[in-house]
């Protein structure tokens, strides 16, 4: 048995679309008898949402939570409190918009104009313009910027506690906060299902997959992905819209 990992954006999906040539490859993928897991940025109730007909798992908020099955939780481990203070308060100084996220909600902050960019693509009313909403535990931050300029002084004075990876062409990007990824989730996972890790396959496409195909087996870049992560990849398939899933499998004789 192996296992397969995917990011979601830019790898398995546009949005919430997967291209009809990788649905395909999942489900021949799963009958002969392959796990596949998510390996997301996204919070997991947006990843079990939209994509839990495909997957056996979820590896969610850049590696702080792990999830299989219908209730089985395998990694759990929400930022602590002062680092997400601190986080907090950098951003404010910088007059960034921000998202953060506990397991069940999440609450933007910020300048009035990032609201629209940062809720776009989100469930209606899951993102709110609001201080934060409990005192459960932050899992996730996503940061909004106006220009270039403004996004790398953002990256700079976040560069000892997060790793930002940008969102393409919207003015948005998400973290990998110090202290977990998803390359350490990876490993756990794989260990914790007792699969040697010369089983396992990462797919990814940016900044953030750059630990997960560190750390998989084997490692697949997108024909899209960046430079940086391209160069980490054992292999490097087509572009999303150009059957990368499909070929990246077949590739490995997966299917």
């Amino acid at each position: 048995m192996n296992i397969v990992y995917f990011d979601i954006d830019g790898t398995l999906a546009k949005g919430i679309e997967i291209p009809a040539s990788a649905v395909k490859a999942l489900h021949q993928l799963r009958m002969n008898g392959n796990l596949i897991f998510i390996c997301t940025g996204r919070p997991y109730a947006y990843a079990y949402r939209y994509f839990y007909p495909y997957a056996n798992g979820f590896i969610c908020f850049n590696g702080r939570y792990a999830h299989m099955g219908c209730c089985e939780v395998l990694h759990d481990a929400p930022v602590e409190k002062e680092k997400s203070d601190r986080i907090l308060t950098i951003l404010k100084e910088l007059d960034a918009g921000y998202t953060f996220f506990d397991l069940d909600h999440a609450w933007y902050g910020g300048p009035e104009e990032g609201y629209a960019d940062m809720s776009h693509g989100w469930p209606d009313g899951y993102i709110q313009k609001t201080e934060r909403l409990s005192e459960a535990p932050v899992y996730a931050m996503d940061a909004w910027y106006r220009d270039e300029e403004h996004k790398n002084r953002i990256i700079d004075a976040l560069q000892d506690l997060c790793l930002m990876n940008p969102h393409g062409k919207s003015p948005t990007m998400d973290a990998t906060i110090q202290g977990e990824d998803k390359g350490s989730t990876l490993l756990e996972v794989t260990k914790k299902l007792n699969v040697p890790i010369e089983n396992t396959y990462a797919f990814g496409d940016g900044v953030n997959d750059v630990t997960m195909l560190r750390n998989a087996g084997h490692g697949i870049a997108m024909g899209n992905a960046a430079e940086i992560l391209k160069e980490q990849a054992e292999f490097v398939t087509d572009d999303i819209d150009k059957d990368g899933v499909m070929k990246g499998l077949k590739h490995f004789h997966l299917i």
